[in-house]
């Protein structure tokens, strides 16, 4: 091959790019090791010569071997639809039938020759001349999920999935319009209650729910809730995922689950002197011991299992069985199988024997028989926990509340979780997802999460995205999508090379988008894409036309170096912030503890560089207080020092939240630790166990926070607004 090399066509092919500019504006190739590497995860083996030209003809030729593709994503109102069927040319004469059966259950039906179709391109695949038409459907079959069926005179078939989306997500009518609607954000984890266990959990987000409701809040923004390792409670990161598909059943109030106010045996093992003795300490500190969580609520959660058991009304667990299908037991099924494993000493599925590591397997079979009760219990403990989310969504819904409970999406999965076991064959196995570097990471990020292979997305129909996307707007108003960027390229990392060593592989945008719409319009779920870093050219302008809100945060909002942006110039189709849970607090930023201690832990690539930052976080308190007093939101004399009082930390907070309220932006959220004047980073970014990430907890309980003068005096603010001009979004139908 000339002109380009047969490596760099079939990587190409698969969507690899050949480089990539940092933040920084320097070009970096990507090179052919790398390559090699994430062929391989994507099922292109490319170790050598003959590897890649075998890899290359496979997938030159994997459309032509096929009569239609498994998927195409349409856009409602584009006409007519044209199929692109692959037929050989000695069929030109033979009578092919095609039904369309739309999602209802109406099916149409038509026939055709090949050779009516007109001329298209041709191909000889092992000797078989093949040619590419275009078959004219009479009509777009309305919004959703469609099944296309060609059928050969032989009675041979193949099928395709046809998806129509809405142009637009959908857009709540209290963001639609001005004044827009603000809410509060959470870590649930940090909130303290009555009755936690040393951890905030789903009773407690109802409590936090119902209150900031009657606030006037519009939505209450908390943390991926996805499943994590319910054996290894020490594994405790939100963004680290089992699996999205399914919940963090660390999260359940068990004082609220039905069986606890009569299974003698749970409040037996509750009342007991050294239970209490635990609990109390597992209450008090500031960060959460996950570990004592554990071993305080384990027993007494198979304790109420057992009872429940006992009970007989098994109606609502069955319905909810029912509803999860064959996933859902598959999820149950690794849960007890995993923690099998872990007794065995071997936690991860890719080292266990032979006939467990794919859900197929016959000693997977065996073992689902042998131990379905242990089974039940974990898909029990699944239907607990989505038990207490639907209530916590509905407290705030209520209460007032017209979006409810808005959740987050993390982008990947953990390689040894529940998610990469069931899902194997869609994933690109053996590469972590990462970002490059960035002012957030200046060594670049290898997150260690496992991303969807694209090519096998589509192979299937994009049926696992959709998958995650709808169970996470289920009992939600909302969903932000953590580096939403991913919809169009994640920047994968070879295993064992430096993070700024990967390179970004491309994704289906188009469809993806396409799909996102769909679910959000069926949920009734507005979309809020987390566009911060390293953001691809055209991105930001596709969120906007598909109604997917953009993700402001006030501290990145600068017009220059020493310059931040006026409240009049946010984007009106956005979230605005004043930080995020990779950032520190208001105060903590304005004290620098981030970059103190960044410059602790060696994450800044050369030397000199936390004082660069130092420097320029003074220029930035100067230009802060300078876009506040002239917005008359804050006194021009607010000394910019880098003390700061328990007073003027509020009144900082006061002042950016009053900025952010007035800007043109739909959705303010505000966190409670900026709002209390707390000095803390919930996760600092590049570390692991060398910050206290997602362990940190509020000093006050929820009831205390909700009666503070603080947040009673924003409320009231957001309350009053007006004024502001009328920038209506369209979009706000539903399916």
């Amino acid at each position: 091959m000339t002109g380009i090399s047969a490596l760099d066509r079939l990587a190409t092919l698969a969507g690899i790019e050949d480089g990539w500019w940092d933040f920084f504006g320097q070009w970096r190739v990507v090179p052919p090791d790398t390559k090699r590497v994430f062929l391989a995860a994507m099922g292109f083996p490319a170790a050598d010569e003959a590897e890649v030209a075998a890899s290359l003809t496979e997938l030159e030729t994997r459309p032509w071997r096929r009569w239609i593709e498994p998927v195409l994503v349409l856009e409602e109102g584009s006409g007519s639809p044209s199929i692109t069927v692959t037929l050989p040319v000695a069929a030109d004469r033979n009578l092919f039938s095609w039904t369309l059966e739309e999602e209802l259950g109406i099916a149409h039906r038509g026939s055709f020759y090949p050779a009516d179709l007109g001329e298209g391109d041709g191909r000889s695949v092992d000797g078989v001349d093949l040619r590419r038409r275009s078959l004219l459907l009479p009509a777009l079959p309305p919004i959703g999920y469609h099944r296309l069926t060609l059928t050969g005179p032989d009675g041979v078939s193949a099928e395709q999935s046809l998806i129509v989306a809405p142009s637009r997500a959908y857009t709540p009518p209290v963001v639609a319009q001005e004044p827009g609607a603000w809410g509060i954000a959470t870590q649930i984890y940090a909130l303290r209650s009555s009755r936690d266990w040393g951890l905030g959990g789903y009773d407690a987000l109802a409590e936090l729910a119902e209150g900031a409701a009657k606030l006037g809040a519009s939505c209450i923004g908390v943390n991926p809730l996805h499943a994590l390792f319910p054996t290894q409670p020490e594994r405790f990161s939100p963004y680290a995922p089992s699996s999205r598909m399914f919940l963090n059943t660390a999260y359940i109030d068990i004082e609220a689950v039905p069986e606890f106010a009569d299974c003698r045996e749970a409040r037996r093992l509750f009342a007991a002197p050294a239970f209490q003795a635990l609990l109390g300490r597992a209450r008090e500190p500031a960060l959460v011991d996950y570990e004592t969580v554990a071993r305080l609520s384990r027993p007494i959660l198979e304790a109420l299992f057992r009872a429940f058991r006992q009970s007989g009304d098994f109606a609502a667990f069955e319905a909810f069985r029912q509803a999860g299908g064959e996933r859902a037991r598959q999820f149950a099924l690794f849960e007890a199988l995993h923690e099998r494993m872990i007794e065995a000493g071997t936690p991860y599925w890719r080292t266990w024997p032979e006939d467990l590591r794919h859900p197929d397997a016959a000693g997977v079979a065996r073992f689902a028989a042998e131990n379905s009760e242990r089974i039940d219990f974990f898909h029990w403990l699944q239907f607990v926990a989505d038990s207490q989310l639907a209530r916590a969504h509905r407290a705030g819904l209520d209460a007032g509340a017209p979006i409810g409970l808005y959740r987050d999406l993390a982008v990947g999965i953990a390689g040894d979780g529940g998610d990469s076991w069931l899902e194997q064959d869609s994933l690109a196995l053996g590469v972590s997802v990462g970002a490059p570097p960035d002012p957030l990471a200046l060594k670049g990020q290898d997150w260690g999460l496992l991303p969807f292979n694209p090519l096998a997305l589509y192979e299937r129909a994009f049926a696992p995205f959709i998958a995650v996307m709808r169970a996470n707007m289920r009992h939600a108003g909302a969903l932000r999508l953590d580096h939403a960027m991913a919809l169009q390229r994640l920047y994968w990392v070879p295993p064992g090379f430096s993070a700024d060593q990967g390179a970004y592989v491309r994704y289906p945008v188009e469809d993806l988008f396409r799909l996102v719409a769909l679910e959000s319009r069926r949920n009734r779920c507005l979309v809020i894409g987390e566009d911060l870093g390293t953001v691809p050219d055209g991105f930001r302008e596709r969120m906007e036309k598909t109604g997917i809100f953009a993700y402001r945060v006030m501290v990145f909002e600068k017009e220059s170096a020493d310059r931040f942006r006026p409240s009049d110039q946010f984007d009106a189709q956005a979230l605005a912030i004043f930080a995020t849970h990779d950032l520190p607090s208001a105060r903590s930023w304005w004290l620098g503890h981030d970059i103190d201690r960044r410059e602790e832990l060696d994450l800044y690539p050369r030397p000199g560089q936390a004082d660069e930052e130092r420097g320029q976080r003074v220029r930035d308190r100067v230009a802060l207080i300078a876009t506040l007093s002239g917005e008359g939101l804050l006194s021009a004399d607010f000394s910019t020092e880098d003390d700061v009082s328990d007073d003027r930390a509020v009144q900082l907070a006061a002042a950016a939240h009053a900025f952010l309220g007035r800007s043109r932006s739909r959705l303010t959220m505000v966190q409670i630790e900026d709002v209390l004047g707390l000095d803390l980073q919930m996760n600092l970014p590049g570390t692991t166990t060398e910050h206290p990430n997602w362990r940190c907890r509020y000093p006050r309980d929820i009831a205390e926070i909700l009666a503070d003068e603080r947040i009673r005096s924003l409320a009231e603010g957001f309350s009053a607004r007006d004024g502001r001009r009328d920038l209506s979004l369209p979009g706000g139908g539903s399916v």
